[in-house]
């Protein structure tokens, strides 16, 4: 049941997303145009226009961390909820990261698809403050879903975007002081596998540098039991689906799921993303009394009202209560009784709303209420996992497609796979003086890719669901051939869908996403020539790297602290520090780079003696650029050396919002017929 559980510990606090913002031009990828520039703050000008530089927040470490975030409800087996101080030790306690490791990284796929931010390296941890803790895990990495732009009615930008984290937590360790708790014994004894179903929603972004709280946001979230062969990064079970897509549902809801529990008779919702709020802290925006119930006609559409013969009402949903969002982590979990219990098996689940703002609220609804959002028609909800993959070369790689009606699986669902084709324009900026390379396309050459589908492997097709509402999609790769010149590799997005389904039967941005890498051969005796290229593009991209710890695009720096870059690049993609942060190095070039930082370390290259003969001088070669007199030929290789050592600082005419998620999105719209190439 995952998180949707009776067994649930409920938190509230702050999450700190602290991203480099250089990167989310694509364009700033090209290193013959790179400019200094790119790596300040963007700023306004007096007639108003913008300058984006490097965006909001060009020093950006990457960081995604909780913070002071407390333990405000549990529930327990018996479908009891408790919030007071004195009902479980557990109530107060700290939902934080790892103690003896930096904090884990938030790391979109590329430049081209920035919706898949996905946390790696994140430790999750219950604690006193005192004693070590009472369990623990790291989060798998899973990257975000139903991202939308205007939960905060007072917002703007990337400030009134919110959106879901669900994953689970892998190799959880508990301390025997964890039989103390009641509610830890529940959760120990639901859970299988050493794994827990956490879900994070966060939202109330801080993207303004004058702030105290830069980078910060509000975050509320779940953490519940893990049961053998459930999705990691979603619920399979009730998906609730506007009629007319972001932003234009009725009431502001959006997307959210919910889940009907046998065993118990509950009906549980994860509004956590769901209803719009009127600040970045939670406060919920007043939509009216609100009804969770079930239609009794399935065909009864968004935005029309309900009678008692049409709607058997469940609960009310007390979403008005102080602080309400903070204390359940916008769960809501309602008892059912056998009638209602059998007729939510075949029959849409739906939020009404009795309002002033209703249609003809005296006479037309007759005081009954107007259907806010329901479940997708015919209760039909099909969804995939892992939605992001990484891919070398020539590779494979394979998802699961979900097909669940009414929270039940469908065997043998035929589900339609299509590449999304040609897709220009995409991952660009904003304002004046832009970059000024041109913007490659993404999904070609679609022959890059291919489905193992009915009927032999193609670049589109049919899967079919087994007996448990499963189909799995085989992915094969080869080598795109460097169809972005210079950025690596190629972003291809997938269509998946039962044929008939309408665009807006899942959340915009819910594609399965393909990095694949350009493949090569890893030279026997690699040179810095070799390697200049892909050094100098991260130094220009993440600043807070080359102007304080390591010059990326200076032979001589790089082989000064060869023996850190060599564990860096070494470490295990799951690892939080892991270089690079993005996680877009492929295999082969990160054995080329290895390669030659072994090479330094061994001595064997002309730098690295050079260094070593100068070690004990102040400065020198090893702070500056390569040991040659300058950048390899053809590179231009930023700010490296120019620019003034420290981070950027912010002009007082900056612009005061965060804005890249909004700004992508808006320059991506989904298409009912995928394009074709």
């Amino acid at each position: 049941m995952s998180f949707l559980n009776p067994v649930r510990l409920v938190f509230s606090g702050i999450f700190q997303a602290d991203v480099s913002t250089v990167n989310n031009d694509v364009r700033h990828y090209d290193n013959d145009t790179f400019e200094p520039a790119y790596q300040e703050f963007q700023k306004s000008l007096p007639n108003g226009a913008a300058v984006a530089n490097g965006w909001w927040n060009p020093t950006g470490s990457g960081a995604f961390r909780l913070i002071d975030c407390r333990v405000t409800g549990l529930g327990f087996a018996d479908g009891s909820f408790v919030e007071g101080p004195d009902a479980d030790p557990v109530l107060g306690m700290l939902i934080g990261g790892s103690t003896d490791r930096t904090s884990g990284k938030l790391v979109d796929l590329d430049p081209q698809w920035q919706m898949a931010s996905t946390p790696w390296g994140l430790d999750v941890r219950l604690t006193d403050g005192r004693t070590p803790a009472f369990f623990g895990g790291r989060y798998q990495p899973n990257p975000f879903r139903d991202l939308w732009f205007n939960r905060n009615v007072n917002g703007n930008a990337d400030g009134a975007a919110s959106s879901t984290f669900q994953s689970v937590l892998e190799n959880v360790e508990w301390a025997d002081d964890a039989a103390l708790s009641p509610f830890l014994r529940q959760l120990r004894d639901a859970t299988t596998g050493g794994m827990l179903s956490i879900r994070l929603a966060t939202f109330g972004y801080i993207g303004n540098v004058k702030d105290p709280r830069f980078t910060l946001g509000t975050v509320v979230g779940t953490i519940g039991p893990q049961l053998a062969g459930e999705p990691t990064s979603f619920v399979r079970g009730r998906r609730f689906v506007p009629a007319n897509n972001i932003p234009n549902s009725w009431a502001g809801i959006t997307y959210f799921s919910g889940q009907v529990d046998g065993p118990s008779r509950t009906a549980f919702l994860d509004l956590s993303n769901a209803l719009q709020t009127t600040d970045g802290k939670g406060t919920l925006n007043p939509v009216g009394r609100m009804t969770l119930g079930i239609l009794r006609d399935p065909s009864m559409a968004e935005n029309t009202p309900v009678t008692p013969d049409s709607f058997l009402p469940v609960a009310e949903i007390p979403y008005g209560e102080p602080r309400w969002l903070a204390r359940t982590a916008g769960v809501v979990a309602a008892k059912l009784t056998d009638e209602q219990f059998e007729l939510a098996q075949t029959r849409p689940l739906a939020l009404v709303t009795v309002s002033e703002t209703n249609p003809g609220a005296t006479d037309l609804d007759l005081g009954f209420g107007i259907v806010a959002i329901r479940e997708a028609q015919d209760g039909l909800y099909v969804c995939a996992e892992p939605l992001v993959h990484r891919i070398d070369g020539a590779g494979r790689a394979e998802s699961l497609v979900y097909a669940t009606r009414y929270g039940q699986p469908v065997p043998g669902a035929a589900i339609a796979i299509t590449q999304m084709g040609r897709i220009p324009g995409q991952g660009g900026g904003f304002g004046v003086d832009q970059p000024t390379a041109e913007i490659p396309d993404m999904g070609v050459p679609e022959a890059a890719v291919s489905f193992e589908v009915e009927g032999g492997a193609a670049t589109g097709g049919t899967i079919l669901a087994d007996g448990n509402g499963v189909a799995r999609l085989g992915i094969a790769t080869r080598s795109p051939g460097n169809p972005r010149g210079y950025i690596d590799g190629q972003i291809y997005l997938i269509d998946y869908r039962v044929p008939g389904q309408s665009n807006t039967a899942r959340s915009s941005f819910d594609y399965i996403a393909l990095h694949v890498r350009d493949d090569f051969d890893v030279p026997a005796d690699p040179t810095w020539d070799d390697i200049a290229p892909i050094m100098a593009q991260y130094g220009n991209l993440y600043p807070i790297m080359s102007k304080h710890l390591v010059d990326l695009g200076s032979e001589a720096s790089c082989a000064r602290h060869a023996d850190i870059l060599h564990l860096a690049f070494s470490l295990p993609e799951s690892d939080p520090n892991y270089m690079p942060v993005t996680r877009d190095l492929s295999v082969y070039r990160r054995d080329t780079i290895l390669a030659w930082l072994a090479k330094v370390q061994r001595g064997e290259t002309a730098v690295e003696r050079g260094v070593k003969a100068v070690a004990g001088a102040a400065g020198g070669a090893a702070s500056g650029g390569p040991a040659s007199g300058g950048p390899a030929p053809g590179l231009r290789t930023g700010p490296s050396g120019a620019a003034p050592a420290g981070a950027a600082t912010a002009t007082p005419d900056q612009p005061t919002a965060a804005d890249g998620k909004t700004r992508f999105a808006k320059s991506f719209s989904r298409v009912a017929t995928p394009s074709r190439s």
